[in-house]
């Protein structure tokens, strides 16, 4: 690849540039990843790629070709993938390059440009799009070395600093909502539906709060049971939703479903049987697993990511203390990659100086160095080959450096 043939680029969409609602139409579930890294990967002009898709964001990473644009790029691939035309929504995507993707990515690795800041789950988010897109064989040699070195600034982050204290994930966020609003003493029947590390996280949280009225409903009642079985809990499938929504108190929802698991018809009957039903509904999906709005009733409380980044202003103080040692550890390693970055983006025009410089010193030397006995000619030949090696490192540096805010 030559220097200006190619170029690394993120191309996204996440919770700082749009609402709940506005990202919906492109949200990645987990049983699309592998496919969606087949079929961004096939495109003529990505030469390299890794799709980071969770609740608040669905970023492309990506090698791309000179005359790529990075936006069409990503258009393309919702045209291909699920007929969709996002053309309506290129405001709301941002585009980044070279070094400041590699910033871009560092920083969502280290949990400072999460929703909840510092959170871990990103992390093992993050892991899991490099390990699909490597399953495919999109990710090749820039995506290995900024993604591995992402997992060190996250690890870092994490380890030296207060960012990784005591930090949340939007599950841990959810359940402190939850625990504002209902006592454990007061024994809720908890229905989770999906089975995940969200769904996790949460069960986990409200266990240590000493919840433990647990039911797990998921598309199949095998994996629901085997997940119950470590909450000594019952899980059910899908099929018995309806049921198992009116024997529960409060339902936490997080699937990667593209359509509603929850519909309006299922409460409908159920208060229509029995009108002093209360319930809280926690929806943590994106696309929302809910078709129930605020508005639907009195008596069914209705609390999604968007009123889950509100609860999470509350949490922020401590970790925004860390902010200033995060981005110094951030800074360090981004430097560190743009080293090695520029060393290969400006490979071939090091090869083509040197070979140049070369054939100059050589043609220079053959009426020098006869004149002088062999011990010297070695200390000659030796002296002007390091002179041109500092010469054409020079070179490209400064290079690099004229580059360096593309």
């Amino acid at each position: 690849m030559a220097m200006s043939n190619w170029y690394l680029a993120v191309c996204g969409i996440n919770h700082k540039t749009s609402s709940l609602e506005e990202r919906e139409p492109v949200q990645l579930g987990r049983d699309d990843m592998a496919k969606a890294h087949a079929v961004f990967s096939n495109h003529p002009d990505i030469l390299e790629s890794t799709i980071v898709a969770t609740c608040n964001r669905v970023e492309f990473y990506f090698v791309a070709k000179k005359e790529c644009d990075p936006f069409g790029a990503v258009r393309q691939f919702y045209r291909d993938f699920r007929g969709n035309d996002i053309s309506a929504l290129s405001d709301l995507f941002f585009v980044k390059k070279n070094r400041h993707a590699a910033d871009h990515l560092f920083r969502v690795a280290a949990g400072i440009d999460s929703m909840v800041l510092g959170e871990n789950q990103i992390m093992g988010q993050v892991k899991d799009a490099y390990s699909s897109a490597c399953a495919v064989k999109a990710a090749g040699k820039i995506i290995h070395r900024l993604f591995h070195q992402a997992f060190r600034v996250g690890k870092s982050v994490r380890t030296d600093t207060e960012m990784g204290k005591g930090a949340c994930s939007i599950s841990s966020a959810a359940v402190e909502m939850l625990s504002e609003r209902t006592a454990a003493a007061e024994n809720p029947r908890i229905l989770f539906i999906g089975v995940n590390q969200m769904i996790t996280l949460a069960a986990n949280g409200l266990r240590r709060l000493d919840y433990n009225h647990f039911v797990f409903a998921n598309r199949t009642q095998e994996k629901a049971a085997s997940f119950a079985a470590g909450y000594n809990a019952e899980g059910h499938s899908l099929d018995r939703l309806d049921e198992l929504i009116g024997g529960s108190d409060i339902i936490i929802t997080c699937t990667g479903s593209m359509e509603p698991i929850i519909r309006k018809d299922m409460f409908d009957s159920l208060l229509t049987k029995n009108p002093g039903k209360k319930l809280k509904i926690i929806d943590m999906a994106v696309p929302r697993d809910s078709e129930i709005d605020k508005n639907y009733h009195e008596s069914i409380e209705v609390l999604d990511l968007e009123d889950i980044k509100l609860s999470v202003k509350k949490q922020q103080a401590k970790r925004e203390l860390a902010i200033p040692q995060a981005e110094q550890i951030i800074e360090r390693k981004l430097g560190e990659f743009v080293y090695w970055f520029d060393h290969v983006r400006y490979e071939p025009i090091y090869n083509g100086l040197y070979d140049a410089y070369e054939n100059i010193r050589q043609a220079e030397m053959e009426s020098i160095l006869e004149k002088f006995p062999q011990d010297q000619r070695i200390i000659i030949n030796r002296a002007t080959k390091n002179l041109i090696n500092k010469l054409v490192h020079l070179k490209v540096r400064l290079s690099s450096d004229s580059k360096k805010t593309e």
